[in-house]
């Protein structure tokens, strides 16, 4: 499998240095009860061309849009299973430090600890920053399922679950700072049937698509970066249910 890997990742990438670092800061990953929680977000990235359209929300427990913030970065590296940190991180951090608001705990569009390096995105960005998230993923990347438990494949143990919104099925599993079924539960509160999403991820996941197709002419700093002003409910026409 690394092989088949090696040859999709840009030359200048190591991958060796890459798995060593995932090895590292899985184990910095905490596990804790969330306690009151007032304030969640949601984050999520769009791609067009070489630029990727990053978004960030702080929505209140009743759905209440509370702020928002997008940014618009250069994208350097491809998807690539089990490595999608290295393609999403920094413009998940970068549109997640420009909200005014932050949130109690962060909803990541990916996986948690229910990945084979035990830090998929949701943990990475979680540990970097040391933050609460919790992993959201469309699809299974790694672990066997047994009803709605996902374990892993290896050694048994109990690395996520899977949450029904809807019709869709997601997979929730611990990223920083909560427990397992907290995630689940709060993934339960807010998930909007009708989309087949936790409301953060949605409006996260609207605001991203409607920037790449209003903030596409921007100009990019030095670092590969800017600013989209005005990410929200008025300028980028996002409604929430």
């Amino acid at each position: 499998m690394e092989e088949a890997l090696r040859r999709r990742v840009p030359p200048w990438f190591r991958l060796e240095l890459a798995r060593s670092v995932q090895r590292k800061l899985s184990m910095e990953v905490r596990v804790e009860g969330m306690g009151k929680i007032e304030r969640v977000g949601g984050v999520d990235v769009a791609y067009m061309g070489g630029l990727a359209f990053s978004a960030a929300v702080t929505l209140g427990v009743d759905g209440r849009l509370i702020d928002a913030c997008c940014t618009v970065n250069k994208a350097v590296f491809p998807y690539v299973p089990t490595l999608l940190s290295f393609r999403e991180l920094t413009p998940m951090v970068r549109s997640f430090l420009c909200l005014g608001v932050r949130p109690d705990v962060l909803m990541v569009d990916g996986q948690g600890v229910m990945h084979p390096y035990r830090l998929g995105i949701a943990s990475h960005i979680g540990v970097t920053l040391g933050i609460r998230t919790v992993g959201v993923a469309k699809s299974r990347l790694y672990g066997v399922e047994r009803g709605d438990a996902v374990l892993d494949e290896h050694s048994g143990e109990l690395i996520g679950r899977t949450v029904m919104c809807g019709r869709r099925k997601l997979y929730v599993s611990i990223g920083h700072r909560v427990d397992l079924e907290g995630a689940v539960g709060l993934v339960k509160s807010l998930c909007v049937e009708a989309r087949g999403l936790p409301a953060p991820l949605l409006a996260a996941h609207d605001m991203a698509n409607k920037a790449k197709k209003s903030c596409g002419g921007l100009q990019l700093d030095k670092w590969g970066s800017a600013t989209c002003m005005g990410c929200g409910r008025g300028t980028l026409g996002v409604t929430l249910p």
